[in-house]
């Protein structure tokens, strides 16, 4: 019955993270956008933090400790670094994708935290201690252990449906990227060859690079195009083709005209 709480919690915070990264992302933009990794309306990386400071105030509870509001921000700030820049890692390693990026920010740590950010996550680790656990709290625990453990159950069920569909789509986008490279280098080779007829070389290059374009992206499913939108920028790799970051993110900035 524990483990089932903990999975609702886990699910109500990756909820909450999710309406605030639209809203903010509505704020910043001017318009709706979606940046969680998978396709519903959660951000297990908000979940997860969230879960561990809910974890760590009934640890505390259970030992009759309470941790200071500096004690909270402090934890929350380093915390946060680890779990985005592990994150971000891992995600980049898997998938050579950028959810998110800090480059452009100052005291930023390979674009994957700043500390602007940590900071930020050190303010909202004293508020979610504060107010969203006992909030969150309050909803979950009043509920009779079946239906906790047929909501977890649900959830869980969703959750890892929603993850088997999200990396399947992101990894068909490697052969994407392949099949366009392939393209574009034999359209390349053409107009090098083709010195006599440069221009007309030039403008059908463009075409039949558009063309190539479209017909990748026509081959992808509507879940990969989702999931596509969703992320910042491909990132192969110095060791890998530094063509694949090319071709990877024209189509990823063709698909977020669309």
């Amino acid at each position: 019955m524990l483990l089932g709480r903990y999975i609702c919690l886990f699910m109500l915070y990756s909820f909450m993270g999710w309406t605030y990264e639209c809203l903010f992302c509505v704020m910043k933009t001017g318009k709706w956008g979606k940046r969680s990794f998978l396709y519903g309306p959660v951000c297990p990386i908000y979940g997860t933090g969230a879960l561990i400071m809910t974890l760590l105030t009934d640890i505390c509870g259970y030992f009759h400790y309470e941790p200071g509001l500096l004690q909270i921000f402090l934890f929350s700030a380093i915390g946060s670094i680890f779990l985005e820049y592990g994150t971000s890692w891992v995600l980049e390693k898997i998938f050579h994708a950028v959810w998110w990026d800090y480059s452009d920010y100052p005291l930023n740590l390979h674009g994957r935290v700043c500390l602007f950010s940590s900071f930020g996550f050190g303010v909202a680790g004293v508020f979610t201690v504060k107010f969203i656990v006992p909030f969150a709290e309050r909803l979950v625990y009043p509920l009779n252990s079946i239906l906790v453990e047929i909501l977890s159950l649900i959830c869980l069920c969703l959750f890892v449906a929603d993850l088997t569909l999200t990396v399947t789509a992101l990894k068909n986008f490697d052969r994407v990227v392949i099949n366009f490279e392939d393209n574009f280098n034999r359209n390349m080779e053409s107009l090098v060859s083709g010195t006599i007829q440069r221009s007309e070389a030039i403008k059908n290059n463009i075409i039949s690079g558009q063309k190539a374009v479209n017909s990748r992206v026509a081959l992808m499913s509507e879940f990969g195009k989702s999931a596509i939108r969703r992320i910042s920028s491909f990132r192969y790799g110095k060791s890998l083709s530094t063509e694949k970051n090319r071709d990877a993110n024209i189509i990823l900035r063709f698909l977020k005209r669309r």
